[in-house]
């Protein structure tokens, strides 16, 4: 069963990036060809996919973080409080992109090798990581107009087309996916209970 980060991830989150992938195909087309009007919605939700992914990340870490209080402290509300805040306590989710770096300390913090854990349960994580870290460079570039590291990614193989949108969003919902699962099997091992989701 998903949590609610996913469930999150699948529906409302999705929800809204389909809105703007309609608004693209309204502006530029459905079809095959280049597009000269929509590199400005293509930014737009090379933006937006980047936050959802981190509104996803954030919201499953907390949820990680409340099930991890709530079985350690065996039902003491102020040693939760306790526990949750320091799972919480300037956790790099809430102000920094959600780059590997900062997936790997804030769940790390839940007592696991984040990215280890991933790659043990799927093997195509690495590839995942790799797109995660090129929609973030893209993310930096756009928000802080630095052309010269779009057109760096472009000769990459990124250039910030719908292809290459719709292959980070399917890679960061499989990676999504994966994460979930990790995170439900790693409680559900520490503590000997079953799976909280």
């Amino acid at each position: 069963m998903p949590s609610a980060a996913l469930l999150e991830w699948q529906d409302a989150r999705a929800t809204r990036l389909d809105e703007l992938h309609d608004i693209h195909a309204t502006i530029g087309g459905t079809s095959r060809g280049r597009r000269w009007r929509t590199q400005q919605i293509n930014w737009a939700i090379t933006l937006r996919l980047a936050g959802e992914f981190q509104g996803f990340a954030r919201d499953l870490h907390t949820l990680s973080a409340d099930c991890f209080a709530d079985w350690a402290c065996g039902g003491n509300p102020a040693a939760r409080g306790v526990a949750t805040a320091v799972l919480t306590q300037n956790r790099q989710l809430d102000r920094g992109n959600a780059q590997p770096s900062s997936l790997g300390s804030d769940f790390g913090r839940l007592g696991l090798n984040f990215w280890t854990s991933l790659a043990a349960q799927d093997r195509r994580t690495p590839s995942r990581q790799t797109h995660l870290e090129r929609l973030n460079d893209a993310r930096n570039a756009i928000t802080h107009s630095r052309p010269a590291e779009l057109q760096t990614l472009e000769a990459a193989g990124y250039p910030i087309t719908m292809p290459t949108i719709r292959t980070w969003r399917r890679a960061l919902s499989a990676l999504a996916t994966t994460m979930d699962a990790v995170m439900a099997d790693h409680l559900a091992h520490l503590f000997g209970r079953v799976r909280p989701w």
